[in-house]
Order: structure tokens, then sequence, then C-alpha cells
């Protein structure tokens, strides 16, 4: 439910399209420093961060301030994933369903600040303490020295890529349903949430969104916000109760005055569409800013569509282009495309089509088909990036069969 419903104000190359929606990269903020943040991160890679392997990879997989290397680009994330960065998984994941290959061999890093090799004068048995002795007289006719053979890195299999988590999944492991309901009976809203999510998902029990819903009726009437926006999700959805908008609106409302930043997103959003209400861009504007301000990614491109549009808000692409930046840093696909149009046009900001076909990327890659389309249409016309007919080809085929051809 988060996001949907949102029409997009963009255009596609040399046209006027639209369809508004949500995500960006970072390197908008200051275009003289990109360099020194590509050396920080490599930096930071090169001492096993996982974060920053996956974000060398992602520069080098977009060709984004250093030559694109798609290979580079693979060992990055594969090291990154290997340290279980779900980015990186996803990233390789998406990589594979393009066809390359990224199960080739990787070596691993070598540990930071590892002692130097001793030399090995034999290995005492088990049973008898190790202690250490001065080294053998040299022989009279000493052997030549043998270099030491430098000890060979270990390779770690790659992890499965797991398909991507349920958006309404709150993250209690409910490995074992049986200790989750002795805790959920004597009143437990988080073990009550947990356990209707294990009902809901399947986790340990048979799949029963009925019994999900009564688990989270429990945690909701007692005050619990998870509960709460988990309840209204149900109704939102009509899972295992009857689709009510004014049920869900109700308790998302609850979940939401609690702080909840889903809640205040979805309320906001229903608000906005006239869902159980009387439609009023103006309190839905309200309930975005609350939950934008506690960094919630789809709230930030929500309150990036009302600048743009003038919606409930005085219109601004000044203000547009601020939220879309903050939710694209955020992974939202299709903030990243309105604000790569934005830098095309020029709109609250300065124009950039070197930067607009790589947001444009962004987005695409994330399968979103206004995206491709335009991305393919951008690589044909050789705007903000070097003309490929071939590749231009590949991506309107996949816009086509994304359904924005």
């Amino acid at each position: 439910m988060r996001g949907q419903g949102f029409p997009i104000a963009a255009s596609t190359v040399g046209a006027g399209c639209g369809m508004l929606t949500h995500y960006l990269w970072a390197g908008m903020e200051a275009m003289a420093r990109e360099a020194e943040i590509v050396t920080r991160y490599r930096r930071l890679a090169l001492e096993n961060d996982p974060v920053a392997q996956f974000k060398l990879g992602d520069l080098y997989r977009l060709g984004y301030q250093v030559k694109r290397d798609v290979d580079e680009a693979v060992v990055w994330l594969v090291r990154s994933a290997r340290q279980g960065n779900q980015d990186a998984l996803a990233m390789l994941k998406k990589l594979a369903a393009d066809g390359v290959d990224v199960r080739r061999r990787v070596d691993d890093l070598a540990a930071p600040q590892q002692p130097a090799p001793r030399i090995d004068y034999g290995t005492p048995s088990p049973a008898v303490p190790v202690v250490e002795e001065p080294p053998p007289p040299a022989p009279s006719r000493p052997a030549p020295p043998v270099a030491a053979e430098p000890p060979r890195p270990r390779i770690i299999p790659l992890p499965e890529i797991e398909p991507e988590i349920d958006p309404l999944r709150i993250g209690e492991d409910a490995a074992d349903p049986a200790a989750l309901r002795r805790l959920a009976e004597k009143g437990n809203a988080a073990a009550q949430v947990a356990l209707g999510n294990a009902w809901r998902e399947g986790c340990g029990v048979a799949v029963d969104p009925v019994e999900a819903v009564r688990w989270y009726t429990m945690a909701a009437k007692a005050g619990d916000p998870r509960g709460q926006y988990s309840l209204g999700m149900m109704y939102d959805l009509g899972l295992g109760v009857g689709q009510s908008d004014a049920h869900a609106l109700k308790w998302y409302r609850e979940a939401a005055k609690q702080g909840d930043a889903a809640a205040q997103f979805n309320l906001g959003n229903m608000i906005r569409l006239g869902r159980g209400v009387e439609a009023s861009p103006e309190v839905a504007a309200k309930w975005f800013r609350q939950a934008a301000d506690q960094g919630d990614a789809a709230a930030l491109f929500a309150l990036g569509v009302l600048y743009e549009g003038g919606l409930g808000v005085e219109q601004d692409d000044v203000r547009a282009v601020e939220f879309y930046r903050q939710a694209a840093e955020r992974g939202e696909a299709e903030a990243q495309f309105n604000l790569a149009n934005m830098l095309r046009q020029g709109r609250g900001t300065d124009p950039d089509l070197n930067e607009a076909a790589a947001l444009c990327r962004r987005a695409a890659e994330q399968g979103l088909a206004a995206a491709q389309l335009n991305y393919g249409l951008m690589l044909s016309a050789g705007l903000g990036v070097d003309k490929d007919e071939d590749a231009a080809a590949r991506w309107l085929k996949r816009a086509a069969e994304s359904g924005g051809g």
C-alpha cells in the first residue's frame, strides 16, 4: 500500500508525458566533491566496510564519477554481500537477472592488521604445551632461502539471494510460534504482533490471515502502534477481514498519533485520495510532513509530488527537488525518476543532463517502466550519456515488457 496512487508529472525526452512516483543519488549535493567521495568509499571498502563496498560497487555499475566497469562492480558487491549487506544482495540479484555472471571467483580482502607470519619450526603434539624455542643453529652449508608462500585468500560462497521482505513484516523472529503464543496470551503486545506476522506469513504455522487479524487486534486494542498499523493494513487490503477504508483509516490514525511513520504516510495517502474521509491535500501534507520528519522515504517523495503540483501547498519546484532528492537518497525509484526529469528540464535546479541520465538509469534498473523508456530515449539521442543504439533498444524493449512502451 505504501506509495500507491501517485500520478507522475514527468516527461519523456523531447515530448511531454507523465507520471509521478518515488528515490535519488547522493552525488547531487556537491558536484565538486564527488571525486573525494569516491576516494573515501574506496578507502573504507578496502578496510572491509560492507556499506562502502556496496556504494563503490554501485558507482562502478553506473559509471558514476568512475569509468563504468561491471566486472569491478560485481567484485565489490560480492564482497559486501558476503558480509550480509542486503542492498548488495538485491543488486546482485538484479544483475544476475540481466545476465551478468555474479558467481565468479572473488577473493576476499586480507583481514586488517594481520600479524607478520612466523617461521614454522614444527608442529608440537596436541598434548604437549607449546613452548617457543629459539631457531636451530645454521648448518655449515646453508640452504638457499625459500620465500614464504603468501597465504591464499579464503573463498566464501556467496549467500543465496533471498526475495524482498514483505512490507508488513515487523521484524520479530517467529521461529517458535508456541513460545510466542505463551507470551502473547500473557498480554505481551510485541509477541501478539509477531504471532500475527507468523500466521499471516505462514512462519512455523499454516497461513491464516483471520488468525493474524485476531492477534493484531489484541495488540492494537492494547495501544501498541505496530499492532494498530498492522491491523489497519489488513483492513486496507482486505486480508482476513472485510476490506474497509473506514476501519483502515481509524487504525492508521491511532498508530500515526503515536508517531508511527508508516501509518502517518498511509493515513496521509488515504486522506489525499479521499478514501474513508473527505479528500484534503492540505491535511494529507501535514501527515506526510510528520512522517518525512522521521526520514520516511515515501513521505518525502509524496511531499515532492505535492510541491511540484501545488497540491495542498504552494507550488514550489525548488522544494520539490529538495524532497525528491531526500527520498531518492533513501532508495525511492520514482523520486529518482522525477528528479532526473527536473534536472533534465532545469526546473527547480540547474540543468544537468549527466546527472539526469545517471538517476534515470538507477530508477530504470529498479524496474520503473517510465524510467526505462526515458533512459532508452536518452541513450538513443546521446543525452547525458554516450549514444548507444543497441543499449537503447534493450531498455526500450524492457520498458515495453513492463508496460511503459
